[in-house]
């Protein structure tokens, strides 16, 4: 079901649509009517998603009443409720309109707010209404169901007595609803519809119910029933009568009328030869036609106590024909249309087997049955019996894929026996045997037995023969002529034909086309670009083609012969073989005359367009021939499909440009539209007599509706180009702003006859501009409309009066704001300001005027006012929730705010006047002691405003709630240097800093390394705040907003009293968290943004003061320092450990020495397993070379001038050869050397014994 989610509302009056449009375009879309037929549209097209009209009764062109007229006459007021506003007070207005069904009445003028409530209550008791409707319907649908249990039991009860059948109840119940989808498919004056057909298919289960009252040893009598027994079986119908008759508590009346019917009359029959009372026709109600014929075919297919079951397609012809009684022809034709699903049916429910009842009773027709309907079926069926009547020719239907076959019509006796057997090949042998003469007996077998196939492969339509049928009447043989039509159906595995046998003296012959067909003067030749006869088969065997045909081709006859076996249709080009196929089929249906246009190709690969004209001829061998004259239309037809190119790109640019385009005819008042107009509105447009239509009723906007009839009117009177921008309502209810830009074109007498244009969605840039239009009239720190503006829309609204009644005008000023932004800075009463705003903006009502025109000044206009108590109440509301503020933020009352009213008409009904004395009342209203509300008395503030001055300039000092800044620092540095854990020092601070100035929580976050994330790292919890630091870490800018960082521009602070007023990613992560307010400083290292620390309150929305800024961003900031100096050593630590690592890996001796004192400030692992002296703090030539000082080479002591040396040394203890490799460096704060020594013993001893050798 659709969301009903659009208000119509329809009044004549643009400023009462307005007034209502405003109250409600927050909940619904809105659509504005001005008329009733406007309202009409609106409600044709958007019936399914409308929740309510409401509806002006007094009205041009149609009032309310008419309006409601339609909709009843149309079923609309059941699903739309209708709400009245109207100024009209009478008695007999009011019972009109709630006869008529609207759901409530509410009279002008009327107050916007009660109009809201009284419409969203009538809304809610319709949807309410429309669920119990639901409800009930479902509670009938059980009681129902209840009921056919017990009939089912009943009828179980039945079967399980008669012993017939085991399923025979539930197979009748199926058959019964699939023909009857059938019937209503095809005879829609029979009113079958869903719930009809499934009331009459579960009634079905009734029809044998009177058997209980039929005797064993008739009712089980294993063989043929005598007269008198068969007679007591016929009463079984009234006896069924008799026992639904007493059922008279049954709740379902119309259910109970279907089964007494189905059981009365399920044995009559169609031509009176039934019982129990002999009925005939369409007297027989429809459902027991139905049931009959269904029962009828249960019992041939089934095994009784006195039979053996019939074959499917053996009880089918015997249904049709006659031998079960005779049945409706419609009835008929459509059982011939479900015979696959009987069958179906027959074998998955035969007896046996126990499938359950639910899959029967589960789904429904497959389609709608009132909108497949062929309505001139039986028309075309009374024609059709009506010519066999006039031609007095015996019909037969037969299926040879199935051996089903029907005679529908009987001549006469002659043909009797063409009805004898169950199936075709017996009727067939019975009928040759007696009735056709000796000498065409075998010709008569083989036409209508094994040529059938032949018929079918060769794809023929038509073939006739003469044979000898006896006349019982003459007594002598007559001359007949037989005639096999093929029924021309789309699925080619069905083969279904016609057989006609026509007793006639002579058959007159047909015209046939001259034997020397093609032969003509020259000028026929050239005028015809080929001729042709074909055999009418399905491959179009070819007779003859002239040599215009063979030209046209560029094939000989003999090369048409190898190539293509005589097939024309293999000559045309495959992709339009089928389609020619169908063509020819369907005019062959119409008549005998056809004409087709394809494409031929020639041996040269050239396409060639042909244009075919035919005539389909019967000759002496009784097969039917085509005879064709070709003429070439590829010029034609190349010309047609570069105009097809050329639209196709034309709606290819168009479907790309979004845009529409529009031809308006202004003679013949009408309009054509491009095909992208449903695309992109979702219905249709008006198209004619747009001169009236469009002013009555269209989807315009009324306001725009002015606009565009003027360009209508200018461009109809000779304006050459004219541009209009109007609303236009979408599929969906919405209204969308589209550029109308019109072009005319006049005729020889300089007359404008035609107007080209197009339609541009300009909605988007509409909304933008009108978004920067709002921005730019609106003041930035509080959001509200700016004194220009505002006095603007007030003018307005005075000038249109639309005040209606009384207005008020109210000043507001903020008492002592200078003295506030002294005490708690800027900061403090920037917030303020914002949420005094936000007070003003949500107690006063959507077309009330709410603005700041000046520092610490607001300004109110209501228009409408019921009661100047309303404003005095209003007044001390905002008097109240002011001094709120500061009891939430600062724990007292300490600022107040001062009112002065005026009243429109009362005191002027100009916008000056009005502000000059709301403007004087203020200044009485401070000068008497503030924080109160005074309304203008011209009497006692007739002075002039500057005796009032210094009592509205004065500033009260009052007194703030101060903090100990000093002692918060002492506190915190004593935690840094007394706790020696870094990080419980830092948890300790945020513990203090967060009871002390009461916070929710108190937090740092710290950036990743590359600036794209965070984490939070420090938590510090109030009671009742729930931990989020686990759910907090490595959360990405990019997630919340990249704009998150610039929250921080102003000092280096984010400081957010609300966090409803952010971006939409950000306040959902906040408020996820249950923060309000939130006050962030930024941790900043030489310039770039490495995270923040955070004081959130999770309990209010908290303003706060410029002290607590100060103090708790001097706490943040000492928290950073302390913090990058951490991870700072942090990181250094990490660097040197590294370095540590990566010397104790290598495979040298490796230590850093001291230049001054030679002591050893590191050792690496292989220097401290080979030296066991060689430790840090000890002397290096000591512990090495086992020295009581410095060595006379000592690498040391060169590096200190040459940075770098390397030499070669021998080391006694450890009778080694090294080389020795030194650099200084810079170990911590002070300068050091790096040795690193390398074993090159076993490169140094072999020279050395070469030398001494």
């Amino acid at each position: 079901m659709d969301k009903r989610d659009i208000l119509v509302i329809v009044d004549d009056m643009e400023v009462n649509r307005a007034i209502l449009s405003e109250v409600f375009q927050s909940e619904y879309r809105i659509l504005e009517a001005e008329n009733g037929e406007q309202a009409l549209m609106f409600i044709e097209h958007y019936r399914s998603r409308i929740a309510a009209v409401l509806l002006d009764l007094i009205m041009p062109m149609k009032d309310g009443y008419q309006v409601m007229e339609q909709m009843e006459k149309k079923k609309f007021l059941p699903e739309i409720p209708v709400v009245v506003i109207t100024s009209e007070d009478s008695y007999d207005c009011e019972v009109r309109a709630f006869d008529m069904g609207a759901s409530d009445i509410i009279r002008k003028p009327f107050e916007p707010y009660v109009v809201k409530r009284r419409v969203e209550n009538v809304v809610d008791l319709h949807r309410h209404r429309q669920h119990l409707e639901e409800l009930v319907e479902e509670q009938a649908t059980s009681l129902r169901e209840s009921n056919e249990v017990m009939i089912d039991a009943l009828s179980s009860v039945i079967e399980y007595r008669s012993l017939e059948s085991g399923q025979h109840i539930l197979r009748i119940r199926m058959f019964t609803k699939i023909l009857l989808e059938d019937v209503a498919r095809s005879y829609q004056e029979y009113g079958l519809d869903e719930r009809r057909i499934e009331i009459i298919s579960r009634a079905a289960s009734m029809h044998d119910v009177g058997k209980i009252a039929i005797p064993d040893s008739v009712l089980n009598k294993p063989g043929r029933l005598t007269p008198e027994e068969f007679e007591v079986m016929k009463t079984h119908s009234l006896k069924g009568c008799e026992i639904l008759a007493g059922l008279d508590r049954m709740n379902d009346k119309e259910y109970q009328q279907y089964a007494y019917n189905i059981c009365r009359y399920h044995h009559e029959r169609w031509d009176g030869n039934g019982y129990p009372d002999g009925l005939r026709g369409d007297r027989i109600p429809i459902c027991a036609q139905v049931v009959g014929l269904a029962d009828a075919y249960d019992a041939l297919t089934t095994e009784r106590i006195y039979k053996k079951a019939y074959s499917q397609e053996k009880a089918y012809n015997m249904i049709l024909n006659g031998e079960c009684g005779t049945f409706s022809p419609k009835l008929l034709e459509c059982f011939k249309n479900v015979r696959d699903s009987f069958a179906g049916l027959a074998r998955d429910y035969a007896d046996g087997r126990s499938p359950k009842s639910d899959l029967m009773i589960g789904g429904g027709m497959k389609r709608n049955v009132m909108e497949t309907g062929t309505g001139t079926l039986e028309q075309g069926q009374m024609k059709y019996f009506s010519l066999l009547r006039y031609l007095e020719s015996t019909v037969i239907e037969l299926d040879i894929s199935t051996g089903v076959y029907h005679v529908i019509y009987l001549s006469d006796n002659n043909f009797q026996l063409l009805r004898s057997g169950g199936l075709f090949e017996k009727a067939l042998y019975n009928f040759t045997k007696e009735m056709i003469h000796p000498s065409d007996r075998e010709k008569v077998l083989y036409s209508f037995g094994e040529y059938l196939y032949e018929f079918f492969n060769g794809g023929m339509i038509k073939q006739s023969w003469k044979f000898r049928v006896y006349d019982q009447m003459k007594e002598e043989y007559r001359w007949n002529t037989a005639t096999l039509l093929r029924i021309d159906v789309e699925n080619p595995h069905q083969r279904k034909v016609i057989i006609i046998w026509h007793p006639e003296e002579l058959i007159q012959e047909e015209r046939r086309l001259p034997q020397h067909f093609g032969e003509g003067t020259e000028a026929m030749r050239d005028l015809f670009a080929g001729m042709q006869k074909c055999v009418y088969d399905k491959w179009c065997t070819i007779e003859y083609v002239n040599e215009s045909f063979l030209k046209l081709v560029d094939y000989t006859r003999d090369e048409i012969k190898e190539k293509f076996h005589n097939h024309f249709i293999e000559m045309i080009c495959p992709a339009d073989r089928d389609r020619v196929k169908r063509q020819m089929r369907e005019q062959r249906n119409a008549g005998n005359t056809i004409e087709v246009e394809y494409r031929l190709e020639s041996k040269n690969g050239q396409i060639i367009w042909v244009l075919d004209k035919c005539r389909v001829v019967t000759e002496q061998d009784g097969r039917e021939y085509l005879y064709c004259l070709l003429i070439d239309i590829t010029k034609t037809r190349m010309a047609q499909e570069e105009l097809r190119m050329s639209l196709e790109r034309h709606e290819i640019i168009m479907d790309q440009s979004n845009d529409i385009i529009f031809e308006w005819d202004i003679d013949g008042d009408s309009i054509v539209y491009s095909s992208n107009w449903e695309k992109k509105f979702g219905y249709a447009p008006i198209r004619e007599s747009v001169g009236s239509r469009i002013p009555a009723a269209s989807h315009l906007h009324p306001a725009d509706r002015p606009e565009f009839l003027n360009l209508m009117r200018e461009i109809a009177d000779g304006l050459p180009y004219k541009e209009a921008e109007v609303r236009i309502a979408k599929a969906d209810g919405s209204y969308s702003w589209f550029r109308i830009r019109a072009t005319a074109q006049f005729d020889g007498r300089g007359r404008a006859v035609k107007s080209v244009g197009v339609i541009i969605d300009i909605d988007d840039e509409k909304k933008k501009t009108e978004e920067l239009i709002d921005k730019a009239g609106r003041d930035s720190l509080t959001n509200l409309l700016n004194k220009a503006v505002s006095r603007k829309k007030i003018k307005d609204c005075l000038a249109k009066g639309g005040y209606r009644g009384k207005a008020a005008m109210l000043i507001i000023d903020l008492d002592n704001f200078k003295g506030m932004n002294d005490r708690f800075g800027h900061m403090f009463g920037d917030a303020v300001l914002k949420e005094f705003a936000g007070i003003l903006d949500s107690l006063f009502r959507r077309e009330d005027i709410v603005s700041r025109i000046g520092g610490d000044e607001f300004l109110v206009f209501m228009p409408r006012c019921a009661s100047l108590v309303v404003v005095m109440e209003k007044a001390e509301r905002i008097l109240q929730l002011f001094k709120e503020i500061f009891l939430e933020n600062l724990g007292e009352d300490c600022f107040s705010c001062s009112i002065g009213v005026s009243v429109c008409p009362d005191n002027g009904n100009d916008y000056d006047t009005l502000f000059l004395s709301a403007d004087k009342a203020l200044y009485m209203a401070k000068g008497q002691g503030k924080n109160r509300c005074l309304f203008y008395n011209p009497e006692a503030m007739g002075h002039g405003p500057e005796k009032l001055l210094a009592a509205k300039t004065r500033i009260d000092s009052e007194a703030g709630i101060p903090y100990d800044l000093s002692g918060v620092i002492r506190e915190i540095f004593g935690k840094l240097y007394a706790i020696h854990d870094f990080e419980e020092a830092v948890e300790s601070i945020l513990a203090f800093t967060g009871k002390y100035f009461r916070v929710s929580r108190a937090y740092i976050f710290e950036d990743s390394e590359d600036g794209n994330a965070c984490s939070n790292t420090y938590e510090w919890c109030n009671t009742g705040i729930e931990a989020e630091k686990d759910s907090l870490q490595d959360i990405v800018y990019a997630q919340v907003g990249n704009s998150y960082k610039e929250n921080f521009k102003e000092q280096n602070i984010f400081y957010c009293p609300d966090v409803a007023a952010l971006p939409d990613t950000q306040r959902e992560i906040l408020e996820r968290q249950g923060i309000r307010s939130t006050l962030q400083c930024a941790i900043m290292d030489s310039g770039r943004f490495r995270g923040f620390v955070g004081f959130d309150d999770c309990v209010k929305k908290r303003l706060w003061t410029q002290e607590q800024v100060e103090a708790l961003t001097f706490v943040a900031q000492i928290l950073s320092i302390f913090l990058l100096k951490e991870r700072a050593n942090g990181r250094e630590k990490g660097a040197v450990d590294n370095l540590h690592r990566i010397l104790d890996n290598q495979n040298a001796w490796i230590y850093v020495v001291d230049m001054d004192t030679y002591e050893f400030l590191y050792v690496n692992e292989k220097t401290r397993s080979t030296v066991t002296d060689a430790e840090v703090g000890k002397k290096c030539y000591r512990s090495l070379l086992g020295r009581g000082d410095i060595c006379d080479d000592c690498p040391i002591q060169d590096t200190n001038f040459r940075k770098d040396c390397s030499r070669e040394m021998y080391n006694p203890m450890l009778k080694l050869w090294v080389i020795v490799n030194t650099s200084m460096i810079r170990w911590g704060k002070r300068e050091a050397c790096l040795v690193s020594c390398r074993d090159i013993t076993c490169y140094k001893e072999p020279k050395l014994q070469e030398n001494q050798a």
